[in-house]
């Protein structure tokens, strides 16, 4: 050990070559590719990863530990938002204390004004990412299982903090499958603490395929992890993205190769209702060890605690004439839609929908822009609303407005119809919330679609816009005029809504 800290401080003092390009270094940065050195000590040995706004280091600490340097590059981030998660990290990872999360060492800062670079160090957890191994091949349902027990302890362990803590990212990047046969989650950028038992309006982070439904508008609870763990399990079984598995309904299928003792525990975890899916990761271990069975739930009414004794069929029964006839109000006919079953796609060309299939799994806060920027959509009507749908569920409602505006605005309603098809489950699944945002763009570009209308009302209501609420709804009533599910319960809401009463079963946690 005496001799390796001193052939540190020899390759510190005397310069060397870069470890991120090779180029000969004598001061405490790469000219070359800006690497760092030496920052506050630690002795930079390799570039782990790099990413456009800094890198991820394998450094050692003056005794010669092994230690993970994250930097961040000030000057580059685009927004206070990459800023803020790389302090939570920092300050999450200080707080807990757990064999399988990176022990937090410090963080610190370097430099000043465009120099500035932010530093945190942790353990560095030596192995291979999940990612990694399942490139090799799908993996058996014995090491599979084995995965799931120790993800499901630490997050027991993350959901049992007070307040409960929330990860957000659960994916293959981020289990790392240490030599020893342990798995350590990683990554903690994204992990937020709950003001209650379930927060809305948070910030949209996340992988698209590994965050549930309604991760995608910003509401989480402990159960967001349990889908995202579910459909990790789900790519380390069948070697298949889950964003390839995805249905235009947004709920993951299950290929007939999963194990069928796995096929219980999948479904429980990844059930696009959250009501439906398990509660918590103890209760996933039980079912995973065989002590209990897989509750089998019935399926509640998909409306929201306010449509509670409004009839289930019914809904079902005017949701087919509900959805042709705003499909027909808002159809151009100088554009029309082409409906194709084939691609499970809804409208438009095939070069849009081979567009928007490989770009899926891209649709995240993270890749978004960049993907759209090195492979733009065809042009049309049809790859601006598949665009406007990638943004969309990426949390980027203004960059989804703006390609919508791009397109000949006797055509915008067909363009709003790709956005609508894709992002109106998230409503229909009961999540009203989420859906806010979405159905209120649709309205803009598309303002004859009733059922838009309908749920931007029931999602402007739950989230206590309640003048935008009683326009909506109002409008509704006064172009749908069918007495039926949908119409109940826009009576029953504007009613609520002139006795002053708040919605029932929302519960709203502060914006990040």
């Amino acid at each position: 050990m005496a001799d390796e800290r001193l052939q540190v401080a020899s390759r510190s003092s005397e310069g060397g070559s870069c470890p991120g390009c090779g180029q000969a270094v004598d001061s405490s940065r790469c000219a070359w590719c800006g690497v760092a050195m030496s920052p506050n000590g630690y002795i930079v040995e390799k570039v782990i990863a790099r990413g456009p706004h800094g890198r991820v280091y394998l450094a050692r600490d003056a005794e010669g530990r092994p230690v993970a340097l994250k930097e961040l590059q000030f000057a580059q981030v685009p927004t206070t938002q990459e800023i803020d998660a790389f302090e939570r990290e920092a300050q999450t990872l200080a707080q807990l204390s757990h064999p399988r999360i990176p022990r937090f060492l410090r963080s610190f800062t370097e430099g000043s004004g465009v120099g500035l670079r932010l530093y945190l160090a942790a353990e560095h957890v030596a192995g291979e990412p999940l990612s990694a191994r399942i490139a090799r091949g799908p993996l058996g349902e014995s090491e599979a299982r084995h995965i799931a027990k120790q993800v499901l302890e630490v997050l027991a362990f993350l959901h049992g903090q007070r307040p409960a803590l929330v990860h957000r990212d659960v994916k293959p990047d981020n289990l790392i499958l240490r030599p020893d046969g342990t798995v350590a989650l990683v990554d903690f950028g994204t992990a937020r603490a709950l003001s209650g038992t379930r927060t809305f309006g948070s910030t949209l982070v996340g992988t698209f395929g590994y965050m549930p439904p309604e991760q995608l508008g910003g509401t989480v609870d402990p159960s967001s992890d349990l889908y995202a763990l579910g459909a990790t399990l789900l790519h380390a079984l069948t070697g298949k993205p889950p964003g390839d598995l995805v249905r235009p309904d947004l709920t993951l299928t299950l290929p007939a190769d999963v194990p069928a003792r796995m096929r219980p525990l999948l479904s429980s975890l990844l059930e696009r209702d959250p009501k439906l899916r398990l509660r918590s990761a103890r209760a996933a271990l039980d079912v995973l060890e065989g002590r209990v069975a897989p509750v089998q739930k019935t399926q509640p009414a998909r409306m929201g605690a306010v449509l509670a004794t409004v009839a289930v069929i019914s809904l079902l029964t005017a949701a087919l004439s509900f959805w042709t006839m705003a499909r027909r109000a808002g159809t151009v006919a100088t554009a029309p839609i082409a409906v194709v079953d084939t691609s499970g796609l809804p409208y438009g060309s095939d070069a849009a929908k081979r567009w928007f299939a490989k770009q899926k799994p891209r649709c995240n806060a993270l890749e978004v822009t960049q993907a759209i920027h090195q492979s733009p959509p065809p042009p049309g009507w049809d790859g601006a609303g598949y665009a406007a749908s990638c943004y969309a569920l990426a949390g980027r409602v203004d960059d989804a407005r703006r390609a919508l505006s791009q397109v000949d605005p006797r055509a915008q309603p067909n363009a709003a119809a790709i956005l609508f098809e894709l992002g109106h489950p998230i409503a229909d699944s009961g999540d009203d919330v989420s859906a806010a945002q979405l159905m209120n763009l649709v309205l803009e570009f598309w303002p004859q679609n009733y059922q838009a209308r309908y749920h931007a009302g029931m999602s402007d209501y739950a989230l206590g816009h309640t003048e935008q609420a009683r326009q909506n709804l109002e409008r509704f009533l006064r172009e749908y005029q069918k007495d039926d599910g949908f119409t109940h319960a826009a009576r029953e809401v504007l009613a609520r809504i002139q006795r002053g009463q708040a919605p029932d079963g929302v519960r709203r946690g502060p914006r990040e």
